[in-house]
């Protein structure tokens, strides 16, 4: 064996403990904050909720971008658990752009089969587009998920693509960061996900509000209520016609 090989394999081997003891070090302090994760948790399970209600309504194809925004949002809290935040933050991107590919190709089966096939793929800038020009919009500004999307998917999408300092993981030129416990961004963070989730249950309001009138559906509301905040709920009501009521 080579000297670079016997170097590398010691580097490896050093690295690969040194990780794990600190991953293991950042779990354990984040885990004294249950209660922000908790919230983080029962926010999610409106996704759960919304893929149960949508199966019977639209192809298991259309459903299957669904399931994994909801994979997303979950890979974002385990992520946000670990203390690699900037890794939580990508998915929570991907969380916003799979339901908006759900949305979109429940009603485009011709674009869908292309997807499928990988002839499909459009700017992210067409799927907004497309949803700021959809006749189920509701464009009261206290209800309106359009503008609340947009500007959680832009300043996600800096973190996406390492634009902007605050979302770096590395706070220096000579060390690398894997995992941090930093209160800061176990905050930013939390605002990012709630203001994402809030988001994207105004937007399926808004899509399937109709369905949700008077008693009907009692569990989803319920659910949703776990995303939105109590102060919204008036709106809701006034704007798309749903009663939610805090849990």
């Amino acid at each position: 064996m080579s000297l670079l090989l016997r170097e590398t394999e010691a580097n490896f081997n050093t690295f690969d403990s040194d990780w794990r003891l600190d991953e293991a070090a950042v779990a354990t302090q984040l885990a004294k904050e249950r209660t922000q994760f908790l919230s983080s948790y029962r926010r999610i399970v409106s996704l759960q909720a919304w893929r149960v209600f949508l199966e019977p309504r639209i192809s298991e194809s259309s459903l299957a971008f669904f399931l994994e925004s909801q994979n997303d949002a979950l890979t974002s809290h385990v992520f946000a658990n670990l203390g690699s935040w900037r890794s939580s933050l990508k998915a929570l991107r991907s969380c916003i752009e799979n339901v908006m590919f759900c949305l979109y190709y429940k009603d485009h089966s011709v674009e869908l089969k292309l997807w499928m096939n990988g002839k499909h793929k459009l700017p992210i800038a067409d799927f907004i587009t497309y949803f700021e020009q959809h006749p189920q919009r509701v464009t009261v500004a206290q209800v309106d998920s359009m503008p609340r999307i947009q500007a959680e998917y832009s300043t996600l999408s800096k973190a996406v693509h390492a634009s902007a300092r605050g979302f770096r993981m590395t706070k220096d030129i000579k060390t690398t960061l894997l995992w941090s416990d930093s209160a800061a961004s176990l905050g930013a963070w939390q605002s990012r996900e709630s203001a994402v989730l809030t988001s994207l249950n105004l937007l399926l309001l808004a899509h399937y509000h109709d369905e949700l009138l008077g008693s009907a559906e009692s569990s989803l509301r319920e659910a949703i209520s776990l995303a939105i905040a109590a102060s919204l709920y008036p709106d809701i009501k006034s704007h798309l016609g749903v009663i939610l009521r805090e849990p």
